[in-house]
């Protein structure tokens, strides 16, 4: 099983773990699926090679690989343009499973994993406090939801949104263990790839820098992203 792992660039930690809360909590679950069979664990982030810090600290913890999706600076950008650069990304890596922070946009909403789910095609489903293999193509998780706990099971591949819930799995710091260095995945013209996001969500047109694509199709959005 091929397992991703979305992070993002927090503000400063004062317990020095270099992850959101959320996205810690998804990282070690991914890692103890991993000790449990025969996965890969790949982290994801999107962002400039100064916020990469979130993908050194999940080699250090165990990681297969980590890759920084760059081309700009994506926090400027809304929830849905990262959502599509995510999903553009993942779709190269290869994806069995997407583990994400509920709360990994800066507004605490939770709509980077739904917009990720979405244009991956996955089903997604928020508020996990735990999971576990189930099967080759299926794992069962704990969602908090209206007040109650229930157990799913999950077929894959889907978006799962982690919460950090009362205990779980613990991340380590054995950095000889994975030797590796962030890789950089770079998306063709991402400027551009805002600019057409933005009119068609604001339904008008706006001027580009340089020279921009024009797509009629959210089919030929993606193609474009992944070219």
């Amino acid at each position: 099983m091929n397992i991703v792992v979305c992070l993002h660039a927090p503000p400063p930690d004062p317990d020095g773990l270099g992850l959101g809360r959320d996205d810690a909590h998804a990282l070690a679950q991914a890692l103890a699926l991993a000790q449990a069979g025969q996965h890969t664990v790949t982290a994801v982030l999107a962002g400039t090679s100064h916020e990469s810090g979130p993908l050194q600290r999940a080699l250090v913890a165990g990681a297969t690989r980590a890759v920084r999706i760059g081309g700009e600076d994506y926090g400027s950008v809304d929830f849905h343009t990262l959502g599509q650069a995510l999903a553009a990304g993942i779709k190269r890596l290869g994806a069995d499973l997407v583990l994400t922070g509920a709360r990994s946009d800066d507004e605490g909403l939770g709509a980077v994993p739904a917009s990720t789910a979405r244009n991956l095609g996955f089903p997604c489903i928020a508020g996990i406090e735990a999971l576990a293999a189930a099967g080759p193509r299926a794992v069962e998780v704990v969602v908090r939801g209206g007040g109650r706990k229930r157990r799913l099971r999950v077929e894959l591949p889907a978006v799962l949104a982690i919460v950090a819930g009362p205990g779980g799995p613990t991340l380590r710091g054995d950095r000889t263990a994975n030797p590796r260095e962030v890789e950089l995945l770079t998306l063709a013209d991402p400027e551009t790839t805002v600019v057409r996001r933005r009119t068609e969500l604001l339904g008008k047109p706006e001027p580009a820098s340089r020279g921009a694509e024009e797509v009629t199709s959210a089919a030929d959005l993606i193609a474009a992203l992944t070219r």
